[in-house]
């Protein structure tokens, strides 16, 4: 799994008189745009269209990698990988040394160091999360990881300091949901994640 893998909730705007009655600063975002992919099974809010791409996974033959990607501006990423896997053979249900390896490949084919990693709940399912940092103060990554069925999906938002719990950044993760049609709750809550 030494794959590269790099990955926003559409909040709803309040009403117009309560947006009136901010402040221009404090005014919410505009919600970005939801991409689905049905035969992916997922749906995801990314800030524009995202590049998709596909291989196979190098050593891992028939694992399919597909890659879904937008940039916003010049210094931030919003990724989410979707490992997909024949029909039975993901790791069911994942380890969290698969978890933790994936983090350490991400983190070691994006220059960065784990910061923080642990559990989290993602689309409502039992997943994992991690900060890393490029160890210069100039690059900030948020990876959380969430396995459903055959597929594992890895979703990875890069930007400058601070990115990782920036708004944004929580606003990308909180937007995936799953729709091969099982029940979830949406966004996701890490769980204390630990060094």
């Amino acid at each position: 799994m030494a794959v590269a893998l790099i990955a926003a909730s559409a909040i709803a705007p309040p009403s117009a008189c309560a947006q009136e009655a901010k402040p221009q600063a404090e005014q919410e975002a505009p919600p970005w745009p939801q991409f689905k992919s049905p035969e992916r099974g997922f749906e995801i809010a990314f800030p524009s269209t995202p590049q998709a791409t596909s291989a196979a996974v190098a050593g891992q033959n028939p694992l399919i990698r597909y890659s879904f990607e937008a940039y916003q501006g010049d210094d931030t990423v919003y990724r989410l990988v979707v490992l997909e896997y024949p029909a039975g053979k993901a790791p069911n249900p994942p380890e969290e040394a698969l978890y933790v390896k994936m983090v350490s490949a991400y983190a070691r084919d994006s220059e960065s160091k784990v910061r923080k990693r642990g559990p989290a709940t993602i689309a409502g399912r039992q997943g994992f999360e991690a900060i890393t940092d490029d160890g210069k103060g100039k690059v900030n990554h948020l990876v959380s990881i969430v396995q459903a069925g055959d597929r594992i999906y890895m979703l990875v938002s890069a930007g400058p300091r601070g990115h990782a719990t920036s708004d944004d950044a929580e606003r990308f993760r909180d937007s995936f949901r799953l729709t091969d049609g099982e029940p979830q709750t949406t966004g996701s809550t890490p769980a204390s994640p630990s060094p």
